[in-house]
């Protein structure tokens, strides 16, 4: 049976590398779809949480993959060999950074080099990862065409970048519409009638360059935009603005604007780290770089501006933050999410630590926080009523849970970088935007 027909009678077994967020997804829309599916990660801390009937992302529903593995319509290993007889392989594996805020490409070398080893006649491979443009073309396209298959014709090659809205409860990528493109067109046409079979809406890109790209334009329209008004945020304050009161009156206008919101900084996989790629690989062919590297320094500057109106407050108070005691409300990146990766709260609790205050956080959704090598931190149990007991209450992520209305009630002063106590009135100076 050819690959066209196994795709079309959801014969295809398909196999996923990378089960993070993504990768998970990838499995519960394919199982939905009536597809056998393998799934390998080397982090065996995954594989025995999903053995186990164990989520590890409070943000995603694991039910479907354990009535997968249940069915046996799913097997996980961190074994690589459990990707031997799979007629999909889709790599879905995280993109990251080294010390330097250059690419980090020891992940995908590992992810190519394990498809390298069961690649085999009439093989549809996709990378999903994004990553700088021409990846696809220069660093997986060069293995295959060693092994004795004819690309376009014995195997395919195709780059359908990864979409995702963490926290979002709605969200389903097959909702929207998928970028697709192959080395080949019969590349692209099969790793099409995959996602068409899951209901997806198909753009189809002349070439696995042009749809790298476009998700790093994507990351870097949103990197660029939040970076304005972080530094908007900075500017108004400084003329006794509101920004959040601008960008609401602002967002009246039905066209030509688009509201972003300001933070204490940006985090997660894509928004931080794949505009890096897209400078890096920029570099190297002598392109111009400036806006988008002045958009990370914004962002990534942005936790000095929540540190200088913490001690702002506590100056006002008379106090100094060396020894100041001070409680962080969440530390996840995202409203309602227990991925830190890239959360600005690591980097403002960590240069709290380095400037001797007496900082604890409380996240309802992260036990743990590992800062460094010498700091590795506890959430502590939050009790409203010991809330004066601290010199500030600094609010790095907006989760739900909260009570913000007895957060302001109870404490002395708020650093509130998610204008999430806007509603409730306050003693003048009690609450500090920040």
């Amino acid at each position: 049976m050819k690959l066209e027909e196994k795709i079309a009678k959801k014969k295809a077994v398909i196999g996923v590398i990378g089960l993070g967020y993504i990768g998970l997804s990838l499995v519960d829309a394919f199982g939905k779809g009536g597809y056998r599916l393998v799934g390998y990660d080397y982090n065996e801390m995954k594989i025995n949480s999903l053995k186990k009937k164990k989520p590890y992302f409070n943000f995603f529903d694991h039910n479907l993959i354990f009535s997968l593995l249940d069915d046996k319509m799913l097997e996980v290993s961190a074994d690589s060999s459990v990707l031997k007889n799979v007629d999909i392989i889709i790599i879905s594996v995280s993109t990251s950074l080294d010390q330097n805020r250059n690419p980090n490409l020891t992940n995908l070398h590992a992810a190519f080099e394990t498809i390298n080893k069961y690649l085999k006649k009439d093989q549809l491979i996709i990378l999903q990862s994004s990553t700088y443009p021409g990846t696809t073309e220069e660093e997986i396209l060069p293995i295959i065409k060693k092994s004795p298959f004819k690309i376009g014709k014995d195997i395919f090659l195709a780059h359908v970048p990864e979409v995702a809205d963490i926290g979002n409860p709605d969200f389903s990528f097959m909702h929207v519409p998928r970028i697709v493109s192959g080395i080949t067109p019969k590349c692209a046409e099969l790793a099409g009638q995959l996602y068409r079979q899951m209901g997806c809406e198909i753009f189809i890109c002349s070439s696995t360059r042009v749809a790298e790209s476009a998700k790093l334009l994507q990351n870097s329209f949103r990197l660029v935009n939040i970076a304005l008004i972080n530094e908007m945020k900075v500017m108004f304050d400084k003329m006794g603005v509101d920004v959040w009161e601008v960008i609401e009156a602002a967002s009246c206008k039905p066209f030509g604007f688009t509201p972003f919101y300001p933070g204490p900084g940006i985090g997660g996989d894509c928004i931080p780290v794949t505009p890096l790629y897209l400078i890096w690989k920029a570099k190297m062919t002598e392109g111009p770089t400036s806006l988008l590297e002045q958009a990370v320094h914004v962002n990534e500057a942005t936790p000095l501006y929540v540190m200088n109106k913490i001690i702002q407050g506590l100056n006002e108070r008379k106090k100094s933050l060396r020894e100041a005691k001070l409680l962080i409300l969440g530390v996840g990146y995202k409203k309602d999410v227990n991925e830190i990766h890239e959360s600005p709260a690591i980097k403002i609790l960590l240069l709290l630590k380095n400037m001797f205050a007496d900082v604890q956080y409380h996240d309802p959704y992260v036990e743990q926080l590992k800062l460094d090598s010498k700091y590795n931190l506890k959430s502590i149990e939050l009790n409203y009523n010991k809330l004066d007991e601290y010199d500030a209450v600094i609010i790095l992520t907006g989760h739900s849970s909260y009570d913000w209305k007895k957060v302001v009630q109870y404490s002395n002063l708020v650093i509130d970088t998610r204008n999430v106590t806007s509603n409730i009135k306050h003693p003048k100076k009690k609450v500090i935007k920040g």
